[in-house]
C-alpha cells in the first residue's frame, strides 16, 4: 500500500472517487448531525461570510451557498478543489462569477499569504478533520483566530485519540502504541493509501481553542449512535469511544 507524505497528496490521488467513499450510513448520519447542529446555533446563514477550510470537494461550501452565505473555499489538494469547482458550478446552475464564492488553493498554515485576514468571517468550517491533517497546528490556529470575528462560530471535526488508542491496542504493536503516545499520530487512509494524521483528546480541543481566543461551547461524538436523533441526544456520552469528535467553538 502506498504511503503518502501528506494528506493533500493522498486526497489528490482520490479526488475522483472521494464523494463515493462517503456515501455510507455512518457519513449520512454524520452530515445530518452537523447540519442540525449548525442550524441550532445559526438561525439564518443568509448574508453571512463563511470560510470553509479544508473544503474537500465542496460539500459544505455548496450547502452554505444554497442558504445564502458568501463563501471563501480553502483546500490544499488542487484536484479536490477542481472537483469542488465543477460540483458548485453544476449544482448552482450558473457561472461561478455569479456565485458568491472565492477559491483558494493552500493549506490553513499558509492562509495569511493568500487572504487578507483583516477580513473577518462569521462562520468557520473545519469539517473533514482539518486540524488532524495540518502540518503546523499552531500556525493554522493562529490564522483561524485572526480570520474570525468576535462572536463568530467554528464548526469542526477531528480524529479521536481514544479511538486511535483502541485500534492500536487491538490491531497494532508495541511500536505502534509507543509512536502514538509520543507523537499523537498514526497512519490512516483507505485501500488507496495512507498518510499520518493527528488525533486529539476532548480536553485538548478545549485547550487549543481557549489558547487562541475561543470557547468550546459544544463537544460531542460524531455519528456514534445509529441515528441523527440519538447522536444529537447522547453523543456527548460517547466522546471517549467515537471515531471522530465534533465541536462548536465561539470567538470571545
Amino acid at each position: 500500500m502506498r504511503s503518502f507524505r501528506s494528506s493533500s497528496e493522498y486526497y489528490n490521488s482520490i479526488a475522483n472517487v472521494y464523494d463515493k467513499m462517503y456515501e455510507d450510513i455512518y457519513w449520512t448520519i454524520a452530515k445530518q448531525q452537523i447540519k442540525v447542529t449548525i442550524e441550532k446555533h445559526i438561525f439564518s446563514m443568509s448574508g453571512l461570510s463563511v470560510i470553509d477550510i479544508g473544503g474537500g470537494t465542496g460539500y459544505w461550501s455548496l450547502w452554505a451557498l444554497k442558504k445564502g452565505a458568501r463563501v471563501v473555499f480553502v483546500e490544499p489538494a488542487k484536484k479536490m478543489l477542481e472537483q469542488a469547482r465543477k460540483k458548485i458550478r453544476k449544482e448552482m446552475g450558473m457561472e461561478l462569477r455569479d456565485v458568491h464564492i472565492e477559491f483558494i488553493n493552500c493549506p490553513a498554515e499558509d492562509l495569511d499569504f493568500h487572504l487578507h485576514l483583516e477580513e473577518k468571517f462569521d462562520v468557520i468550517f473545519l469539517l473533514g478533520d482539518v486540524l488532524s491533517y495540518v502540518d503546523n497546528l499552531e500556525k493554522a490556529m493562529e490564522n483561524i483566530s485572526r480570520a474570525t470575528k468576535k462572536g463568530a462560530l467554528v464548526f469542526g471535526t477531528v480524529d479521536n485519540y481514544f479511538s486511535y488508542l483502541k485500534d492500536v491496542i487491538i490491531y497494532g504493536s508495541w511500536r505502534d502504541y509507543n509512536y502514538l503516545v509520543n507523537h499523537r499520530k498514526l497512519p490512516i487512509g483507505s485501500e488507496f493509501g495512507t498518510f499520518e494524521a493527528r488525533a486529539f483528546e476532548p480536553a485538548e480541543i478545549e485547550n487549543i481553542f481557549e489558547d487562541n481566543g475561543f470557547k468550546v461551547i459544544e463537544l460531542t461524538a460524531l455519528a456514534s449512535p445509529p441515528s441523527v436523533e440519538l447522536s444529537m441526544k447522547y453523543g456527548k456520552h460517547f466522546i471517549f469511544e467515537a471515531e471522530h469528535l465534533f465541536f462548536v467553538a465561539k470567538k470571545v
